[in-house]
């Protein structure tokens, strides 16, 4: 979890906020996730809460709009003010959906289709590149790889505490997206933040693929081969969903 936290801020800065925010929206954060709620609580758990992850994805949309947003404000507080804001977009829809059913053909399709309107439409905004290289220290690094940690061990231990619907909604928390957005906003400014945010929902309908494979395959396949296959699945849906998108052209 920390070297992808590490990976994408570093491609970030050295390649293009737009890539590392493409690839913050693939389901890395989800299937390690997934992985550690099959390993600690079974392979029955895991079934019932991923259609709940793809649910949650409404949330993590909510959360991405919400934190867009607020990077248009400039001032004292602004990285305070973006995550009051995409916390509470997150929260508000998350505990609204906890209790709506997902339903394992329409909540997929409806998932599928806000994060391709939203990919539409932010394809059309402008994107800002890092142009001032900023040297990365230990204290750096020490900083990034402990909120990484502590995000993921808040989202890990929610079976413990909350039901099942409710812990498979924050399965989809973006574990790996905050922390993330935190290091570029403070390292360089709220248009490299922008710029990441609205790259990511592009990614994340490839979590609904990985969440039905994981829905359908654990109990068949088992965890190994069926992460591996969920894997490959999301990453082929994303890469067959960026030509389709560019030959319509309705993104460049």
């Amino acid at each position: 979890m920390v070297t992808l936290v590490l990976s994408l801020s570093y491609i970030a800065e050295k390649v293009s906020p737009k890539v590392s925010g493409i690839l913050s929206g693939l389901p890395v954060g989800s299937s390690i996730t997934l992985v550690f709620f099959a390993l600690e609580y079974g392979v029955d758990y895991v079934t019932k809460v991923a259609l709940y992850n793809i649910h949650g994805l409404f949330a993590a949309l909510a959360f991405s709009i919400g934190y867009y947003i607020s990077t248009f404000y400039k001032g004292k507080f602004e990285i305070f003010l973006s995550l009051l804001i995409s916390f509470i977009s997150y929260l508000v829809i998350a505990f609204i959906l906890a209790y709506v059913p997902p339903h394992v053909f329409f909540t997929p399709v409806i998932v599928i289709s806000l994060m391709l309107i939203a990919s539409i439409y932010f394809a059309k905004k402008e994107n800002f590149a890092i142009d001032k290289a900023v040297k990365t220290s230990l204290s750096d690094i020490m900083f990034r790889s402990a909120l990484t940690i502590s995000i993921f061990l808040i989202v890990s231990s929610l079976p413990k505490y909350v039901p099942s619907n409710i812990a498979g909604i924050f399965s989809s928390f973006p574990t790996i997206l905050l922390p993330l957005l935190l290091i570029i906003h403070f390292r360089h400014s709220n248009l490299q933040a922008r710029t990441i945010i609205k790259n990511t929902p592009f990614g994340l309908s490839s979590v609904v693929i990985y969440s039905l494979i994981v829905y359908f395959s654990y109990e068949k396949i088992g965890i190994l081969y069926g992460t591996i296959t969920a894997l490959i699945c999301s990453v082929l849906y994303v890469f067959l969903q960026g030509k389709i998108l560019r030959f319509l052209k309705l993104i460049k």
